[in-house]
Order: structure tokens, then C-alpha cells, then sequence
């Protein structure tokens, strides 16, 4: 049994890329899954019985706006849901989330200054795997930049990274980054640096021996930086251009949530951004 796809409609600005995100993973990558448009209604208390019939009626106009939605899909002979998520939102979000498990989530994703949106509690509160993009939907992948830092999360990073690799044929590249060592001394910092390389080398060996025969890499290759670990990311992007970047939802320092790091990425970068819970 193949797990779905499911794609976060909120019929704002980034709909567009979200369904054109799900048609090309679809087509290319999860060519056997079912696709799953959802849109979940944000509303935190049950509201009185004089107002149901009007929330029953915003259901109906929901489910026609994701029909029409869904029919991109359904022209392409691909089998495709509809569902509005009602009642208390997280727990009926939740929920649904649970029953339908799938691969992972395609979302939008907007910063704002003031608020935190509503997507980034999804990804802080839902321990799925998701793909979030911004105002260009993905519909290639030659090159795939996947970050790791040596944390549980590291080989399910790799993993995923190596699976879009060999599906798509794109290049890879995995990159590692050592932060800054606060030491004035010169000489002292600079074999401080050697052996934090030597060890990072020693866990990137670890790392791709403890993946099975059929996951081993084709097309990769390896760096470790050194500095501002965003910077070096950014640097990357800027000197590579990817198409999509690969990181963990945490890193080592926190079990749950939303790493820092993770989350600047979000903010900061306009290329998709896969972000890997599980595999």
C-alpha cells in the first residue's frame, strides 16, 4: 500500500505552486500514490447550533473551490481526494494528519513580521515529512543541496536525499558545516578545526556505512564548511543553485519543533525546501 501525497490548500497566494508541486512529485516521483487536497478551517471553539447551518454551507463552497482545484489532477487520469477539516482545529488537524499518513505534506510558506503563520505551527506541531515552497512551484530537480549536521535526524536526511537522487538522476550534494571556533589563538584554532574535520570525515564514513546496499549514492559529492553555518548554506545556494534543499526538522540541540537553523531557512531562501522528519 502507497502512501498519499497531501497538498495544504489555502487558497492564497501560493496555491499555484502547491498544486503544481504535488502534479510534478506525482508524475515523477510518487508515480503510485494518491493525491490529497486539504484545507482545514481555523477556528478554536465550537461554535453555538444557530450558526452551524452557515458553517455547513462554507463546507460545501470549500469542497466545490477544491474540486475545481483537483481537476488539473483528474485531466492527468491521476486519483485524487478532497477534504475540509472541521471542528477544533489542531486536534482535527491532527487527526486527519494521523488517519492519512502521508509521504509527506506539500505547503506554502509565508513569514511575517508580527505573527507566526499557521504554517509554521504545522511544521513545528506535525511530525510529517514536508515540502514547502514559496512563489515558484518545483517541476525540476537537477540539483539537490542536502544539509546535514550529525544528528538522529542526519541518515533519514540522507536517506531521502539519496531516494529524490536516484529518481530524479540529479546531482547531489551533501554539506556539513563546522560553526565558528570562538579561540583567539591562531595556531590553537587551526588544529582545534583540523581535528573537528577529521571527525566529521570519520562520521560521514560512519554514516554512509550504516546505509543499505540499494541506498548507496550515485552522482555526490561531500563538503565540509567552515563558518556562519546560514551563511554557508546561503553561500552554497548562491554559488550552486539547487533546486531543492534537504534538511532535518531539528538539529542537535533540540527533540521536537522547529531548529533554528531549519526555520531562517524558511524565512530566508525562495527555492523548495524539503524538510525530513522520517523515512
Amino acid at each position: 500500500m502507497f502512501k498519499p501525497i497531501a497538498l495544504a490548500i489555502d487558497f492564497k497566494k501560493f496555491t499555484h505552486s502547491i498544486l503544481e508541486t504535488g502534479l510534478f512529485l506525482r508524475k515523477n516521483l510518487y508515480s503510485k500514490s494518491e493525491v490529497v487536497l486539504f484545507h482545514a478551517v481555523e477556528y478554536f471553539l465550537t461554535p453555538p447550533h444557530y450558526l452551524v447551518s452557515y458553517f455547513k454551507k462554507e463546507e460545501a463552497q470549500l469542497e466545490i473551490k477544491l474540486s475545481e482545484l483537483s481537476q488539473m489532477f483528474e485531466k492527468e487520469n491521476i486519483s485524487v481526494k478532497n477534504k475540509v477539516i472541521w471542528g477544533n482545529f489542531w486536534k482535527a488537524l491532527k487527526s486527519f494528519t494521523k488517519n492519512l499518513n502521508p509521504y509527506l505534506i506539500i505547503l506554502g510558506y509565508q513569514p511575517y513580521r508580527f505573527k507566526i503563520p499557521t504554517a509554521e505551527k504545522m511544521l513545528e506541531r506535525l511530525e510529517y515529512n514536508f515540502l514547502v515552497v514559496k512563489d515558484q512551484p518545483l517541476q525540476r530537480v537537477e540539483k539537490i543541496l542536502c544539509c546535514i549536521d550529525f544528528s538522529e535526524k542526519s541518515l533519514n536526511c540522507l536517506k531521502m536525499a539519496i531516494f529524490w537522487n536516484k529518481k530524479l538522476k540529479a546531482e547531489l550534494k551533501i554539506l556539513n558545516v563546522i560553526p565558528k571556533i570562538k579561540v583567539k589563538d591562531r595556531k590553537v584554532r587551526e588544529e582545534i578545526l583540523k581535528k573537528e574535520k577529521s571527525e566529521r570525515e570519520r562520521l560521514w564514513e560512519n554514516l554512509v556505512n550504516s546505509l543499505e546496499k540499494r541506498e548507496k549514492i550515485n552522482n555526490f559529492n561531500f563538503e565540509i564548511a567552515y563558518g556562519n553555518r546560514l551563511k554557508e548554506i546561503f553561500e552554497n545556494v548562491r554559488l550552486n543553485s539547487p533546486d531543492l534543499l534537504i534538511v532535518g526538522k531539528t538539529g542537535k540541540n533540540i527533540k521536537s519543533g522547529l531548529g533554528s537553523i531549519t526555520k531562517e531557512l524558511l524565512k530566508k531562501t525562495q527555492i523548495p525546501v524539503l524538510i525530513v522528519e522520517n523515512f
